[in-house]
């Protein structure tokens, strides 16, 4: 009984902007500070180890400050938006849509065929293009056709197709 109670909770703290710090104080993140975040996605940072609520981000990797919640900064790891207590560097918001792609997370299968049957020439970019990965705004995307929310590109590895409105990377080959 006490395991359900547990994951009952965290399924409640991770949906409702809600978290535990550390030292078990509820921290409620502000809901403009969580679409401030959504809105600017960040290149994604590599976190060693598991990654959870109260985790203290090294001090080696950049925390971009949100604007209109000073208290608060962010990060992006595996697509995942994180966001940390600027005082304490602590996580204490993660999104439950790791590396997911818009809505129910399934890209259509039309969209797969229409970029594998029409490659571009690739593009280079720095790092590795995974599922999350923000593409640069200097690198043309390619519209595919009757889907305005995707685009895409091919990398050195294949093709990448891309949220439009984000630029984040829902889906490689």
């Amino acid at each position: 009984m006490k395991k359900v109670f547990i994951v009952t909770a965290a399924a409640f703290f991770a949906t409702s902007g809600l978290a535990i710090a550390q030292d078990s104080v509820v921290v409620e993140v502000p809901q403009s500070a969580r679409d401030y975040v959504i809105a600017h996605p960040a290149d994604p940072v590599v976190i060693e180890g598991d990654l959870s609520q109260g985790y203290v981000v090294p001090e080696t990797i950049v925390v971009r400050p949100i604007p209109e919640s000073p208290g608060y900064g962010y990060i992006y790891v595996d697509g995942r938006p994180v966001i940390v207590s600027m005082e304490k560097r602590e996580v204490v918001y993660l999104s439950d849509n790791a590396g997911a792609a818009p809505d129910d997370g399934a890209i259509p299968d039309d969209v797969v065929s229409y970029i594998e049957t029409n490659p571009t020439d690739p593009v280079v970019i720095d790092g590795d293009v995974t599922m999350g990965t923000v593409i640069p705004d200097d690198v043309p995307l390619v519209a595919v056709p009757d889907q305005p929310r995707y685009s895409y590109v091919y990398v050195q590895d294949g093709p990448a197709l891309i949220e439009r409105e984000t630029r984040r990377v829902v889906w490689v080959r």
